[in-house]
């Protein structure tokens, strides 16, 4: 996240040197202060909110996932330990950790419960795997790092129309992936130039492009791998096995399947979730 981190204070300096002074002083103070309050957990429900598009679970939806909480606080991953949101124009099965306690289920989760078609316990599994991540600090975070980077998404989010409208467009994709060999030939030409932190510019740019991708997907993998491992010690490994086994197979997913599978943890007791 670093390269959209530094990207979004650029642009907001930027855009904040072009106002009055006044306007700009109070963009910048402000989301120095409101990310400050995010770092310290504060104002987590809100940037869930918003972030997320996010409400929390109402009193019928904790109903419908009553026994879903029982297997979850079994394995001390239920409530008060997190805190449920709902976000109802998700309409896969799906559910991810956001900052210090909150986990947010999709409304294709609850409409697969209530429909039947997903099990209680294979609910209760997804769950837990969000809800492991936010209990082992791994999305402590991410309302600060959702905030501080929305420039980022804004034009990222732009970049991606763009890009859908240009794939249309023959040799597009032939030339996104010959972009090392035009980058490199601007970068001789920067420094022939003498312009060297141009050069450096246009070498970073390239570096970066080629480097989130690859990083991204890492990250992923290891929360996959924290979360199936939690989910393992819980005793909800065949669950979400069970689960998995529902989507399409990739090598990624044989190797949580095997991890999973391979588990023979038993079901903690029922007790008092602290």
């Amino acid at each position: 996240m670093t390269p959209a981190l530094v990207i979004s204070t650029v642009v907001t300096s930027m855009v904040g040197a072009t106002l009055p002074p006044l306007a700009g002083s109070m963009l910048f103070v402000g989301g120095l202060l409101v990310g400050v309050l995010l770092v310290a957990g504060v104002g987590e429900s809100a940037a869930a909110r918003v972030l997320l598009a996010s409400r929390p679970a109402r009193a019928e939806e904790l109903a419908l996932l009553a026994g879903v909480l029982t297997v979850l606080c079994r394995a001390q991953l239920g409530p008060p330990v997190i805190r449920l949101r709902v976000r109802p124009g998700e309409h896969a099965i799906a559910a991810g950790g956001f900052g210090r306690r909150s986990v947010v289920v999709s409304g294709g989760l609850l409409d697969a419960v209530e429909g039947g078609r997903l099990p209680q316990d294979q609910a209760a599994a997804v769950i837990a795997h969000a809800g492991a991540l936010v209990r082992g600090g791994w999305v402590r975070n991410d309302p600060a790092i959702g905030f501080w980077s929305l420039p980022w998404q804004l034009i990222a989010a732009v970049a991606q129309v763009v890009a859908s409208v240009g794939r249309r467009l023959p040799l597009t994709s032939v030339a996104w992936r010959l972009r090392g060999i035009v980058l490199s030939i601007a970068v001789v030409q920067a420094v022939q130039l003498h312009q060297v932190r141009l050069a450096a510019t246009i070498a970073g740019i390239g570096v970066v492009s080629y480097a989130m991708p690859v990083l991204e997907w890492r990250w992923r993998l290891l929360l996959l791998a924290s979360g199936d491992v939690a989910v393992r010690e819980s005793g909800l490994a065949s669950p979400l096995a069970d689960f998995l086994r529902c989507c399409p197979r990739t090598p990624d997913l044989q190797a949580r399947l095997r991890t999973l599978e391979g588990s023979t943890r038993v079901m903690r007791p029922l007790g008092l979730v602290r």
